[in-house]
């Protein structure tokens, strides 16, 4: 269900099965090996439970030595590299799904559930209650991905069931400051760039893989759509006001009325395929994997 790296060598898996894998990799002979695991990491209980029936984890998160883990029994782990047990189990964190999880600081995390809302917890905090919840009014769209800007992290970016692309500014309110008709379908996947996070990518249900661009650098001021020299306009709108914060502390992502200001949106695969359920970004290139089995993998996002 997710994958990420704990360090050059280790790399976390979450399983459908509810369990939660290190594997060790070895460059000399590019095999795999499980180091540590924990099975039963997430699973349901209560009535018209069998006992022990597992629950995949839906997400996980490194900041080595930490692992935080989340799941549809709604409950959030945080392991610790060897050792056994769980650090700190959150237990009803949620009654709903629980899809995606990221850090905001280190002991801070955010996660998105099944009901549209995203909620902040603080591992210093004892209690099972989150410190903060937000979502769209009225609104309960499932919500399947998360990311949080790399330098600002009161910037998160969201997708879920309806293909919208939020940014969130969570000093501000419980509302997104933008929201961005987007996909067709849902969106699996959003991820800012390491290194560049005035760039955005995302991926759908629908086929399609997307860059956002929001630098400010860009001359004209329409939201347009590039694929094959053909220009559509993008709909969109701001729900909050930015004038009263200094504008050069600000993200772009936030600055960017973008029903005035700009944000070019890019289609990264030539032809519509399959489902594009995840991607990666690092320095100039994107890889991401298709329904169609196929992995696809841009070398040169900027020129």
């Amino acid at each position: 269900m997710d994958l990420q790296f704990l360090d050059q060598e280790r790399i976390v898996a979450a399983s459908s099965t509810g369990c939660v894998t290190v594997f060790l990799h070895h460059p000399n002979n590019q095999t795999l090996s499980a180091s540590q695991q924990w099975t039963a990491a997430h699973y349901h209980t209560g009535p018209g439970s069998p006992s022990g029936s597992s629950a995949p984890c839906t997400g996980v998160v490194c900041n080595s030595p930490e692992i935080v883990t989340v799941g549809e029994d709604g409950r959030i782990n945080l392991f610790r590299v060897d050792h056994k047990e769980a650090v700190r189990t959150i237990d009803n964190a949620d009654s709903s799904t629980l899809h995606a999880v990221t850090f905001l600081r280190t002991p801070e995390i955010l996660t998105v559930n099944s009901i549209g809302q995203l909620k902040i917890w603080d591992f210093r905090q004892q209690g099972n209650e989150p410190s903060q919840i937000l979502s769209l009014t009225g609104d309960r769209v499932p919500l399947h991905c998360v990311d949080r800007h790399p330098n600002q992290q009161h910037v998160v970016a969201t997708g879920g069931q309806d293909g919208m692309l939020s940014i969130w500014d969570v000093r501000q309110g419980t509302m997104p400051v933008s929201l961005l008709k987007a996909h067709e379908a849902e969106m699996w996947e959003v991820h800012f760039h390491p290194s560049n996070p005035d760039h955005l990518f995302t991926c759908s249900e629908d086929g399609s893989l997307w860059h956002w661009d929001a630098s400010t650098d860009v001359p004209e001021k329409s939201s347009l759509f590039h694929q094959g020299g053909r220009n559509s306009t993008f709909l969109s709108h701001s729900i909050s006001n930015q004038a009263n914060v200094h504008q050069s502390l600000i993200s772009s992502w936030l600055s960017t009325d973008p029903a005035r200001d700009r944000i070019e949106i890019t289609s990264l695969l030539p032809n519509r395929t399959l489902s594009v359920n995840s991607l990666d970004v690092l320095g100039p290139c994107l890889v991401c994997g298709t329904d169609s089995e196929a992995i696809y993998v841009t070398r040169q996002l900027f020129s």
